[in-house]
């Protein structure tokens, strides 16, 4: 089993999972992480040595009212700004595009090649499947047409749209809907 904290959550994978937190790695931090603007997704992993995931975390609790317009206006052309924030499909795409640049750099150019061929391998490879996770946790409004408008929006094809490019494997999850096979997801205590 491995463990990972973002935040206030618990990562827990499983025995079937090849896991770690990318935009913590020293060949992300220390290579392609010191380009100016350039992201990475939290974890990259691999289930059962054949899928390729991306998992990004977000927790908005508290803080529903602060990132309303990053969830809702998720159609906003790439170049237009929130708040000084990208909304969040757009900023989702740009992460993974940036780790997938990561791990092919990292692979041509690591000290450590062999951590990074089974992920080059599967990106590189037509016939296996990538998944984008998008780990959200939020506060719903309290209005029920807001609910349904919020719930529609995550549900919605907005965040296939942006990385069409890569895959159309791309889900939001969260501790209320959990998917993720091999893997539970808690809140740390005192968080």
């Amino acid at each position: 089993m491995t463990r990972i904290e973002e935040g206030s959550l618990a990562f827990e994978f499983g025995e079937r999972w090849c896991v770690f937190k990318l935009d913590e790695h020293r060949d992300y931090r220390g290579r392609i992480g010191k380009l100016s603007e350039t992201k990475a997704v939290d974890f990259i992993g691999i289930l059962d040595d054949k899928t390729l995931y991306f998992i990004e975390v977000k927790d908005f609790r508290s803080h529903r009212i602060a990132n309303k317009d990053r969830l809702l206006k998720g159609k906003l052309p790439e170049c237009q700004l929130i708040k000084g924030e990208l909304p969040l499909p757009i900023e989702l795409a740009q992460k993974v595009r940036d780790s997938v640049a990561c791990i092919i750099g990292a692979y041509h150019s690591s000290s450590f090649p062999a951590h990074w061929a089974p992920y080059a391998k599967l990106l590189c490879h037509k016939d296996k499947q990538i998944k984008v996770i998008l780990w959200l946790e939020r506060d719903l409004p309290s209005h029920p047409s807001l609910i349904k408008k919020t719930r529609a929006f995550l549900k919605a094809n907005v965040f296939k749209q942006q990385l069409r490019w890569l895959t159309s494997h791309v889900r939001v999850e969260s501790m209320d809907e959990q998917r993720l096979p091999d893997v539970k997801v808690s809140q740390l205590p005192n968080s």
